[in-house]
């Protein structure tokens, strides 16, 4: 078994560069049609990603939190950061149809966040691996034939969002798939899945400002605990996990611009001080603001 504690985790970009692809981003990645690459780096890592693969020739062995999975001509993985995973070999000839991508890029103004908890929940809940038929494999080859067209058109004037749509079809054709093969997907409209869209909608619209789990509780008329417990069970995640994921996502979103400064940054994200958010945003996203704009900032 793997020593979970002593994995290192491993960027989109890294694993790019690893690869040896070059790519116009480190959001996600829309592989092409050759055959990939061998990986230099084969230890256990913790992908910062998400990836959906669909295998359409050849073969390809994964180390899945330390049990193997093949992945055949149509079979079908899908993985995130709560696995711990280790390419354990390849064909010669492999081929796959891949889409990796970031939390941020998907969440992005957290305009999305709902489906992007109804993913969580197949990355965490799912067969690690499962084979699929023809008529299975046609609806997603179809969906990325669009984004391998769309993947290069980076000029074009609504191209990230066109991306991140198509992504998220993607994602919901893969929903179905693992409804059609059993897979227990939560019903919409339990009790507990309400608190939950409830829970998000209210961190979509305070999550800036109100940092506190007991402010969600008392606004849903629940406890603490109890909160804890719903939000555990319906997106494997803590209220305070993703409370502080909304502000990270806002956060990144305004450092993405050169106004205003990080330190009103700072103040509109309700931290006590600058050093207060450095501190924070740095401990999620393992870099500085001031560096985080530098890379990623746009005039």
């Amino acid at each position: 078994m793997v020593n979970n504690t002593s994995v290192p985790s491993l960027s989109l970009a890294a694993m790019l560069r690893d690869l040896q692809y070059e790519w116009h981003t480190s959001e996600y990645y829309i592989a092409s049609d050759d055959v990939i690459s061998k990986p230099q780096f084969t230890a256990p890592f913790r992908p910062e990603f998400y990836g959906i693969i669909l295998c359409v020739q050849g073969w390809m062995d994964l180390l899945v939190n330390g049990h193997r999975v093949h992945i055949g001509e149509n079979g079908f993985f899908a993985g995130g950061p709560d696995m711990v995973l280790q390419r354990a070999g390849q064909s010669d000839n492999c081929k796959n149809k891949a889409v990796f991508f970031t939390k941020e890029f998907l969440v992005y103004n957290f305009n999305n966040f709902r489906q992007f908890v109804s993913f969580h929940f197949f990355s965490t809940h799912f067969k690690e691996s499962i084979h699929l038929s023809r008529s299975e494999v046609t609806p997603l080859v179809k969906l990325y034939e669009i984004l391998q067209e769309k993947r290069t058109q980076v000029d074009s004037v609504y191209h990230v969002e066109i991306i991140r749509n198509l992504i998220f079809a993607y994602v919901y054709e893969t929903a179905i798939i693992y409804q059609q093969k059993g897979l227990k997907v939560p019903e919409r409209f339990t009790k507990e899945t309400d608190i939950c869209n409830k829970f998000q909608n209210l961190v979509a619209k305070h999550g800036a400002k109100e940092h506190r789990l007991q402010f969600y509780a008392d606004a849903l008329f629940v406890t603490p605990k109890y909160l804890i417990g719903v939000i555990r069970k319906v997106t494997g995640k803590t209220p305070g996990t993703i409370i502080d994921e909304a502000i990270l996502s806002e956060a990144c979103s305004l450092l993405k611009k050169w106004d205003p400064s990080i330190e009103t940054i700072a103040d509109k994200l309700h931290f006590a001080d600058q050093a207060s958010f450095s501190k924070f945003f740095k401990k999620h996203m393992g870099v500085s603001p001031l560096v985080y704009r530098k890379k990623n900032g746009k005039p």
